[in-house]
């Protein structure tokens, strides 16, 4: 096969496309009873538009067993799992509980100190007797970012996150950018 300037610059747009369409993959979802990969989750994962936490998590179709708010979902970011009850299994509270993990696994305090800053939230990042904790917010954005490229106009998340288009631009990016990956 002869390698003409059109056909280079076809492979090479076709790299690039695959690069900022396809971010680095690297959760697989577990079950208690070592099922690999359960749908539709998984699938919800290997579609993330932004990083995901490295290595296997453990996703527990269960209420949370520590939680006040009878358990809807919630993450051991530590044990590297994931519970969701019967009224937590949709896409974005799954993607926000990932977020946790994403946070506790790749975010470090710096990258935490400029997600805050740059989405003017305040407060310790993980205190969550504020009404919008930082953490909560991040995780909030996480999973707005891993559903959406871009928004149109401001979007209300349950916690109280509210971005406009500019600010989900620059969240995503600053999550891409804690896990080393290309804004795109």
């Amino acid at each position: 096969m002869r390698l003409t300037p059109a056909r280079v610059l076809a492979l090479a747009l076709t790299a690039a496309l695959f690069a900022f369409a396809a971010p680095a993959r690297a959760t697989t979802l577990v079950l208690p009873d070592g099922t690999a990969g359960p749908q539709p989750y998984q699938s919800w994962v290997d579609r993330s538009l932004v990083p995901t936490p490295p290595g296997p998590v453990t996703l527990h179709l269960a209420p949370c067993p520590y939680q006040w708010d009878g358990g809807v979902a919630c993450a051991d970011a530590a044990k590297h799992e994931i519970y969701l009850g019967p009224g937590g299994r949709g896409r974005e509270i799954f993607l926000h509980e990932l977020g946790h993990v994403f946070d506790a696994e790749v975010m470090t305090a710096a990258a935490r100190s400029r997600f805050a800053a740059a989405l003017g939230l305040r407060g310790a990042w993980s205190d969550e007797s504020l009404a919008s904790a930082p953490l909560e917010m991040f995780a909030d954005a996480y999973s707005l970012c891993a559903r959406f490229r871009t928004i149109r106009t401001v979007y209300y998340a349950p916690n109280g996150y509210a971005p406009g288009p500019r600010e989900h631009r620059r969240a995503c990016a600053l999550i891409r950018q804690s896990a080393g990956v290309s804004a795109g």
